[in-house]
């Protein structure tokens, strides 16, 4: 099997199962018994079922950062990233309901390196990670029914 069709596999093993119980309960014989794929297959990718949310989130997050890259136009930093979360707000709404929208944190901080940032770059770019995520938890908290469009121009002050 190639690598990327495994962690697929296992990757959906786990939402699909996130959408029938609380992750505490899932395991990960549950998750390769859903995914269809074998116990070293999984720990050839992962280390834990919490590794394969950090991973999808990722990845999700790298996949905007390549369409904004396309779209080459600073001012469609925000409204980009609404439509990103609008786009897989199944996800990020089934994140928030098994209670792990810490992860989304974690996701955004290591996206932007802040680990990595001199004391002059970290502080801006910490609040900008906090205020996206804490504009996003609450998007998710009440059910992301407000369009991407309706929510952007109140937050383009954000990134001025």
């Amino acid at each position: 099997m190639e690598t990327g069709y495994v962690v697929e596999k296992i990757t959906d093993g786990l939402l699909d199962l996130m959408k029938e119980k609380p992750f505490e309960e899932i395991t990960v014989s549950d998750i390769v018994r859903r995914a269809e794929v074998g116990r070293a297959s999984f720990y050839r990718h992962f280390d834990t079922k919490e590794a394969v949310m950090r991973h999808h989130l990722a990845m999700l997050l790298k996949e905007w950062g390549r369409e904004f890259e396309a779209i080459g136009k600073p001012e469609e930093l925000m409204p980009s990233l609404l439509r990103h979360f609008y786009g897989h707000r199944n996800f990020y709404l089934l994140l928030h309901r098994c209670g792990m929208n810490h992860y989304l944190l974690e996701a955004i901080r290591d996206t932007m390196e802040l680990d990595n940032k001199s004391d002059d770059e970290v502080f801006p770019l910490s609040c900008f990670a906090g205020g996206l995520y804490g504009l996003v938890d609450e998007w998710m908290r009440r059910g992301m029914v407000i369009s991407p469009e309706k929510l952007s121009p109140e937050f383009m002050w954000f990134i001025k």
